[in-house]
């Protein structure tokens, strides 16, 4: 995939995923900060972690959702979940304690040892629950189609 690829080219359902995660990525983000560390920090030191956050995740979720679905190797949460690399970060630096995480939550997440990222696609928004869903719905149709015109199922 060339660097060059923007939103206008993606396919409509991973247009519209991404869409709706970036429409709902901020505001989410900087809640979770807020919850975990219970308002201690200033919003600015909150908005400058979102923003760096933001930006990578945007990148790495664009270039995701612009690979051939053959040649993914992720997929839209992963990218969400790792994300919160920066604000795991932060959070460490300024001695904030971690959370207790489940078995799951530590298998899914290792690197988030605040707990931020998400589970599902709807602990970002409705929205994004309904993009995620359709997305993968997208997704699974067009591998199926693939496989059946290539005769590797019927």
């Amino acid at each position: 995939m060339a660097n060059s690829t923007g939103i206008s080219d993606l396919e409509p359902y991973p247009h519209d995923l991404f869409e709706a995660v970036v429409s709902a990525y901020p505001q989410w983000l900087s809640m979770r900060i807020l919850a975990v560390t219970k308002g201690v920090f200033l919003q600015s030191e909150v908005d400058e972690i979102v923003n760096t956050s933001f930006e990578a995740m945007s990148k790495e979720l664009l270039a995701m959702l612009a690979t051939d679905v053959d040649q993914q190797r992720s997929n839209p949460l992963h990218v969400l979940r790792m994300s919160t690399v920066a604000a795991n970060e932060f959070l460490r630096s300024a001695n904030v304690p971690p959370a207790v995480r489940d078995e799951f939550e530590v298998k899914a997440m290792p690197h988030d040892v605040y707990s931020i990222g998400p589970l599902t696609w709807k602990d970002l928004s409705e929205e994004v629950h309904d993009a995620g869903i359709s997305w993968g719905a997208w997704k699974a149709a067009m591998v199926l189609t693939r496989r059946r015109s290539e005769g590797k199922i019927s």
